[in-house]
């Protein structure tokens, strides 16, 4: 996937669900790239759980494109994460 195709990188962290499910709806509003939702650590479910809202409020408008699960080093330290790359249909 190039970097052209991404619209929007939200790190999901401590701000609210509702915060994020507006950012992500703005990010499919500027083009018909991806908007990945980025969760790290402890906030893996929290980017669950802002994918589901997504699911609710846009149903069959949203396709899940890919799920990456994984960890990284970050200032030595190691975290998983999940990143959900997400499409909207139309």
């Amino acid at each position: 996937m190039s970097a052209g195709q991404v619209n929007k990188v939200i790190n999901v962290r401590r701000g609210s669900i509702d915060d994020y499910v507006i950012e992500a709806i703005v990010g499919f509003q500027e083009g018909p790239g991806l908007v990945l939702l980025k969760g790290r650590g402890p906030y893996i479910s929290k980017a669950v759980d802002v994918y589901n809202e997504l699911v609710h409020r846009l149903g069959d408008g949203l396709e899940l494109v890919k799920v990456e699960i994984g960890s990284e080093r970050v200032k030595g330290r190691v975290f998983s994460y999940i990143t959900i790359s997400l499409k909207k249909r139309f």
